[in-house]
Formats: structure tokens, C-alpha cells, sequence
């Protein structure tokens, strides 16, 4: 007898823990069908079907964060940043929203954000190479830093040699390397990838003028610029 409500009471115990243990939660038919639709590049069904995700789950912080990318692929820049940033708030440690909001804060020509955002996202995810490139990108092109691009490109050559455009970021190290390479100031006549295609801001006016009439409009014409390499990621 004693025995037996001794079990009885075991059984109600393990009812009572099994009822307050949290319910694991499963992906919604609706996030389901916009992570769909976005893989299959239809942005405007998995943006509607997301935004209905996010009125039933507002702690859905996967679609916040792939509503995001719709408006970063729309340049809608400051809209898709608070998206990163809601997503964030529910899960900090999102490596991939970090790179986002550091792209989204390098279209927006704010240099330290973003690379503290794509070092913040390597801090979390070391596999995520990339960031190196767009770390010494940023140096780069808004903060005009020699040291830390080539600092930051020479790692990603390294850890990257299968990248198709390793010869070219190798050989824009090699330039940078040049005691006469002067990266042209913010404002300057010359752009950045004008230097490079020349060899170096240092160049005499005259050699520049030279070039740039033998060359007729080349130089105004759209290049492989900088800018151009990586910066989508296909999303």
C-alpha cells in the first residue's frame, strides 16, 4: 500500500515537471513558406509573409533578421538596420547580422562602425574569413588607412588563397606596400581606384594628364571597382 502511493505520488511529480518544462517552439507555416520564398529569390512574397511572421511571433528573431536583408538588397538602409538591431536584441551573439550592420554602415560612408561591426562578427564566427576583406576594405576606402588594408588583406589572402580575386587583391597589397603610394585624401580629384590603376596618387599631374589622354574617357567608364567585390554576398 505504501508502495503503491509512493509511485503514485513519483508519477504526479514527473506530471507536474513535464507540464512546466517550456514547449520547444517549431517554425510557423508562415516563416517556413517566406524562408521559401526567400531562398528561391522571390523577395516581395517572403517580405509580406515575414512582416505576417513577425504580427503572430514578435520574437521571431530569424525573421527579423531575413526582412532585414530584403531592405539592405533594397538599400533601404536605416529601415533594414533596425531590423539587424531588433534581431539582435533577441539573439546578441548573430554573427551574420554584425556583418550586416557593418555593411549597411559602410554604403553609409561611416568608417569605425563598420569596422567594428565586421570584427565584432569575426570575434563570433571565425570562420566567417570574409570579413577580413571587408575590414581592410573599410580601412581603405573611408578610413584611408595603408597599414591595417594590407594588415587586413594580407590575413584573407592567407587563410582565402581559393579566392578568385586573389591576384587582384594581392597586387593592390603589392601597390599599397609602395613607400610612394599616397592613398588620395577624402575630397581629392583623383579617386582611389584611379591611384591604383595608376600606380599612385604621387604621380606627377602631368603624367596623370598624359595618361588620362591617351586613355580618352576610360577612367569615367564603370570598372571592377573596390566597392564592387563582395559587397552583396548574394544575400
Amino acid at each position: 500500500m505504501k508502495l503503491t502511493l509512493v509511485l503514485l505520488v513519483f508519477a504526479a511529480i514527473l506530471t507536474v515537471t513535464a507540464a512546466a518544462a517550456p514547449q520547444q517552439k517549431t517554425a510557423s507555416e508562415t516563416f517556413k513558406k517566406a524562408e521559401k520564398y526567400f531562398y528561391q529569390k522571390k523577395f516581395e512574397m517572403a517580405e509580406l509573409l515575414l512582416q505576417e511572421e513577425l504580427k503572430l511571433n514578435p520574437e521571431n528573431a530569424s525573421a527579423y533578421s531575413y526582412l532585414g536583408d530584403i531592405f539592405l538588397k533594397k538599400e533601404r538602409y536605416d529601415e533594414a538596420l533596425n531590423l539587424y538591431q531588433k534581431s539582435l536584441d533577441l539573439d546578441e551573439n548573430n554573427a551574420e547580422n554584425h556583418f550586416r550592420i557593418g555593411q549597411i554602415y559602410y554604403y553609409k560612408k561611416l568608417g569605425n562602425l563598420s569596422i567594428e561591426n565586421f570584427t565584432r562578427a569575426l570575434d563570433l564566427d571565425k570562420s566567417m574569413k570574409f570579413a577580413y576583406y571587408h575590414i581592410g576594405l573599410a580601412y581603405l576606402m573611408l578610413a584611408r588607412d595603408k597599414e591595417n588594408t594590407i594588415k587586413n588583406w594580407e590575413t584573407y589572402i592567407s587563410i582565402a588563397p581559393e579566392d578568385p580575386q586573389y591576384e587582384k587583391i594581392r597586387r593592390v597589397i603589392e601597390l599599397l606596400k609602395d613607400p610612394n603610394f599616397v592613398i588620395p585624401p577624402q575630397g581629392s580629384d583623383v579617386s582611389i581606384e584611379e591611384a591604383l590603376l595608376l600606380g599612385g596618387s604621387t604621380l606627377k599631374k602631368v603624367d596623370r594628364e598624359a595618361e588620362t589622354k591617351q586613355a580618352g574617357n576610360e577612367s569615367k567608364k564603370t570598372k571592377h571597382k573596390l566597392e564592387g567585390l563582395y559587397l552583396d554576398d548574394e544575400l
